[in-house]
């Protein structure tokens, strides 16, 4: 696999940058504000997880060098996917190197508007300077939806003193090209971002808390080893769950009433995907109201609309109207739990007992295309 053909093109107010990798035209798109990296890191990171798939030395054009640290840590990068899945193959890669230079002053954090993003934006308010949005991965909508969630999220940020950097990626149709997963490569992604704005440091806020770890594309063991000379990746909020995450979103009005966390929407949540169910139930147990929220739905809506690929988030709501004493949210979690524990006994029989037969016959007479989440992963699929 080679990295050839950088260019960067100037357009009106936005500059963008790109790279052929393995025939496929990467690009970004940035404010012309700010400066933008002329090397291969942003390259190389996002072309590694393809190249190790495919089994394949990764050759970089000499005239795009890249950080000798990034490069020196990619060994160790390699061990962990390989370790995790061994269909991620252990790769050489030639390229010059160069230390990698500042590019521009300040500190951010990634945002979405979610709840991991806006628990690391709210505790790492004194320290960040600028938060980057990214349209093409965090989120595939209109340009329409996109110039209004940038709108949103500027005022936002910009009432704490902050600034908004929005980011433009084609991303998404390469990753879905080479049938990888958003999951295993989000913390490769959002590094190849951090290299092309190449501010002092970068927060990479966690989706998972320490104690529920597994294999994921962005994960403390992976974020540090992105950073280079010039550039720190830190990975944070891991010390969190996620239900403590909202509740210490609770406490900022302004921050309720921005948050959006709908797999399907950029500027409103639709009360019906498993994200924003989760999200509402929580707000419901804690007494709080969000502004982007529909109402919560009636119990046996939430009981049929609810479906979670791990119990974790589930768990915590659950322990969460426990120790509150919600009786009637509890019973319906309760419900959900069963429901989610018959399933999985079902694909595990099928899985142990019978090879997978009863998933394929039911693919193949609904026929399914794979899942999201059933493109090749961090780790191989369990059922």
């Amino acid at each position: 696999m080679r990295i050839t053909d950088w260019n960067i093109e100037e357009r009106q107010d936005i500059v963008e940058v790109s790279a052929s990798v393995d025939g496929f035209r990467i690009w970004y798109r940035v404010p012309r504000t700010y400066r933008v990296s002329r090397t291969g890191d942003p390259f190389l990171a996002s072309a590694l997880i393809p190249a190790m798939l495919k089994g394949e030395e990764l050759e970089i054009d000499p005239g795009l060098p890249v950080s000798p640290r990034f490069l020196k840590n990619i060994s160790l990068i390699q061990d962990v996917h390989h370790s995790w899945n061994p269909v991620l193959k252990k790769i050489p890669i030639q390229a010059t190197t160069a230390p990698a230079v500042p590019l521009n002053n300040g500190v951010f954090s990634f945002f979405s508007g979610g709840v991991d993003s806006t628990f690391t934006f709210l505790k790492r308010q004194q320290d960040i300077s600028h938060v980057v949005f990214i349209h093409g991965f965090d989120f595939f909508r209109s340009s329409e939806d996109y110039r209004t969630a940038i709108a949103r999220n500027a005022s936002f940020v910009r009432s704490f003193g902050k600034t908004l950097i929005p980011v433009e990626t084609n991303h998404y149709p390469f990753d879905y090209r080479n049938g990888l997963s958003r999951v295993l490569t989000q913390g490769s992604t959002l590094a190849s971002i951090t290299y092309l704005l190449g501010f002092s440091r970068a927060y990479l806020p966690a989706s998972l808390s320490y104690d529920q770890l597994f294999p994921v594309g962005s994960h403390p063991l992976l974020d540090p080893r992105y950073s280079n000379e010039s550039v720190e990746i830190v990975h944070d909020g891991a010390e969190a769950r996620r239900v403590d995450k909202i509740m210490k979103i609770a406490e900022c009005e302004a921050a309720l009433a921005n948050l959006v966390v709908c797999i399907d929407e950029m500027n409103f949540n639709c009360g019906l995907c498993s994200k924003c169910l989760r999200t509402m139930l929580a707000l419901e147990i804690l007494g709080k109201k969000a502004a982007l929220f529909p109402p919560l739905p009636p119990a046996k809506i939430i009981k049929r609309q609810y479906r979670e690929q791990h119990p974790l988030f589930l768990k915590e709501n659950l322990e969460l109207a426990a120790r509150k004493g919600n009786k009637e949210l509890l019973d319906v979690l309760r419900a959900i739990e069963r429901k989610y524990e018959r399933r999985q006994l079902i694909k595990d029989a099928d899985r142990v007992l019978l090879g997978g037969l009863i998933k394929r016959t039911y693919r193949k007479i609904r026929k399914e295309p794979l899942r999201l989440d059933e493109w090749i992963g961090a780790a191989p699929p369990q059922d």
